[in-house]
């Protein structure tokens, strides 16, 4: 069990962001994302500038399929360079393990539009060329991370719009024009070919397409989500659960609601140790909420059982 954080923080300072993360998740540091960068430092814009194979950049309404890269992209591909030098001067070139964040295909199919305003998801073509511009791109991102650390690169996906994918609640250009929905089989082969170590996708439990499913902690009390869980935990699956700080009193009382929770699963609670860890989400105060995750990892891991 370990706590980590999921990419995006506040602030706009990637010096200040490294150190809090390698101070508080020494064990699992990641990449920080910083949103409040603005354009391009938004997660469709981040993975975007991961693509090498093929121009993605800032169109009238979204981000949208370019012939030749733009001012934007090139801006995000500095930006890019720049937070890795920034992040290599805090922590240093020798990290054993480093997590690295993207958007999934199909997140980033239904985010990006074509030249004639429909989304990449639309198109088959299209799809399977932004797709493999993906897997490139975050190949030679994990690369280019590893040799930066001489690390371990893990790979997290997030796939906010993956089950409205699957449901085909995606919107089309107007309500004459619905896209379907994908079939799971094909969802999963796509992501799979990806290789992500944790995927967060909502409560999608039949997925299993990468070795840790993150979920929100909140909300996994309904019979499917009880029944979801205990199913992929008994598949030797692991979970990430992403815990709001202020929603529990202090660290100690987040503890006791997911031991109770794994115990109404009728699971040991030593799938707290090893299939299990947790996250803080959202983070308002990166500092903070981080060492709230690790404090509560940190009890799970040792009194489990007394809890």
């Amino acid at each position: 069990m370990t706590g980590f954080g999921l990419g995006p923080m506040p602030g706009t300072s990637m010096s200040e962001a490294a150190d809090i993360v390698m101070g508080e998740t020494g064990a699992l540091p990641h990449l920080p994302q910083l949103p409040d960068r603005g354009l391009g430092s938004d997660a469709i814009g981040r993975t975007a500038g991961l693509l090498e194979t093929l121009t993605v950049d800032r169109g009238p309404r979204s981000w949208q399929m370019a012939a030749r890269p733009q001012r934007e992209t090139r801006r995000v591909w500095d930006r890019m360079e720049r937070d890795l030098d920034a992040i290599v001067e805090v922590w240093g070139e020798h990290v054993p393990r480093v997590k690295i964040q993207a958007v999934g295909p199909w997140t980033l199919a239904a985010a990006v539009e074509l030249s004639n305003g429909h989304r990449v998801i639309t198109d088959r073509g299209a799809r399977e060329d932004l797709h493999a511009a993906l897997l490139e791109g975050i190949q030679a991102h994990s690369a280019e991370v590893a040799r930066r650390f001489n690390a371990e690169v893990a790979l997290q996906l997030d796939e906010p719009q993956l089950a409205d994918a699957l449901a085909g609640r995606i919107p089309g250009t107007t309500d004459f024009d619905p896209i379907r929905a994908v079939p799971e089989e094909v969802a999963i082969a796509r992501l799979e070919e990806l290789g992500a170590d944790y995927l967060r996708a909502g409560n999608l439990w039949p997925l299993a397409s990468a070795g840790t499913l993150l979920v929100d902690f909140a909300g996994l009390d309904t019979p499917a989500n009880l029944d979801g869980l205990g199913e992929h935990l008994e598949a030797s699956r692991r979970v990430g659960l992403a815990l709001d700080p202020r929603t529990f009193t202090d660290a100690r009382a987040a503890a006791i609601a997911v031991a109770q929770h794994v115990d109404r699963l009728g699971h040991s609670r030593e799938l707290l140790v090893t299939h299990v860890d947790i996250n803080p989400w959202p983070v308002r105060d990166a500092a903070r909420d981080y060492r709230f995750a690790a404090e509560v990892a940190g009890m799970l891991e040792r009194d489990a059982g007394d809890l």
